[in-house]
């Protein structure tokens, strides 16, 4: 039991089926056989390689690197710098090495460390994202997790000084919102900027950073466009971000963990996520605006980001019905939709070029 009163998951095997054995935990029953047959193959051949070590590696939470590595060539992609070079094919300058680098100071060391330091203090028992029935955290992933984001911070710097205050900034914030002594993710709305800030905002940022740097370009400061689709990516962040801790809600409750959504509860969260998801649209098709003279080359971001606040109309009408995997699965619908939202970026940024 941790210090606020959350007990691990009893696991057993039950095999009182003739069928098919099912996984039970005290927050649930695996109803998919393959879904508990592909968890538990990977844990355990992650066992055999690594030993207990790999729990560490776990809580990671590589599930999500590919999600947020997406977001972050979004950012590269639209840098001014890269959008020239690949308008005039001209890539002599390009650094491989500083986008490698970048890449495991962002998505490795500070992503990857960001989560498994939040989930050293949340000690969850339920599922959380990226990651379906967490063991107990390994003893010291709290010390394992602050020195990656620190390495992050560090790696970052040598990229470029810009980016590695961006990263070194990041790290404080999930300090912040994780460690018991400040625990910003239990104030109300605390929880909701720091994510919109860090993942939202900062990623795009540095990733238009990190495209400036690899070309070589003097200047790693966004263009008007750029603060745009910084801006439009945070208020979009903050839109997913309740439906990241709905699923969640009566565990934080039960842990004391006062999120936005445990104090506002389901229904107003998602009036809060349709706001933010209207705001994101003005300001990403704003900047679109600014890339295109042809309103054409508009129309595919304006439907995928109709398609959101779509979605979220319709989660809030069902919400009061719906049960907690139902929530979860939608969670994991609208980064599908975010996707599309990131292909759409694109394909207005590049559009022209075609």
């Amino acid at each position: 039991m941790n210090p606020n009163g959350c007990k691990y998951g009893q696991i057993k095997l039950d095999f009182a089926s003739l069928h098919t054995p099912r996984l039970i935990t005290n927050a649930g029953i695996f109803t998919n056989k393959y879904q508990e047959i592909d968890v538990f193959r990977t844990r355990t051949l992650g066992r055999k390689l690594f030993g207990p070590s790999f729990d560490y590696i776990l809580f990671l939470r590589p599930r999500q690197w590919p999600i947020l590595t997406f977001q972050l060539m979004v950012g590269i992609l639209t840098a001014p710098s890269v959008v020239a070079a690949i308008s005039q094919g001209s890539f002599e300058s390009f650094s491989w090495n500083s986008l490698v680098m970048a890449w495991i100071a962002w998505v490795v060391c500070l992503n990857g460390g960001t989560l498994a330091f939040n989930s050293a203090y949340d000690r969850d028992e339920n599922d959380i994202a990226y990651l379906v029935k967490p063991p107990p955290p390994p003893q010291h992933l709290a010390t394992f997790s602050f020195i990656l984001m620190t390495i992050g911070a560090v790696l970052a710097l040598l990229v470029t000084p810009a980016f590695g205050l961006v990263t070194g900034g990041c790290v404080i914030m999930s300090i912040l919102y994780s460690h018991n002594a400040f625990r910003w993710k239990s104030i109300p709305g605390g929880d909701l900027a720091i994510n919109m800030i860090g993942y939202g905002g900062c990623t795009t940022l540095s990733g238009i950073m990190v495209g400036q740097v690899v070309l070589g370009a003097i200047s790693v400061n966004p263009d008007q466009a750029g603060w745009l689709i910084i801006v439009g990516f945070g208020l979009l962040f903050g839109s997913f971000y309740p439906l990241t801790q709905i699923y969640q809600l009566d565990t934080d409750r039960k842990c004391g963990d006062l999120t936005l959504v445990a104090a506002i509860g389901t229904g107003k969260a998602l009036t809060l996520a349709i706001v933010l998801g209207v705001a994101a649209t003005i300001f990403l098709l704003g900047a679109a605006w600014l890339w295109n003279d042809a309103f054409r080359l508009l129309l595919p971001l304006l439907a995928a980001l109709i398609i959101w606040i779509v979605m979220l109309v319709v989660w809030y009408r069902k919400s009061a019905r719906m049960k907690v995997a139902a929530h979860e699965n939608g969670m994991y619908i609208a980064l599908t939709v975010w996707a599309l939202i990131d292909l759409s970026v694109l394909i207005s940024r590049y559009g022209s070029m075609l």
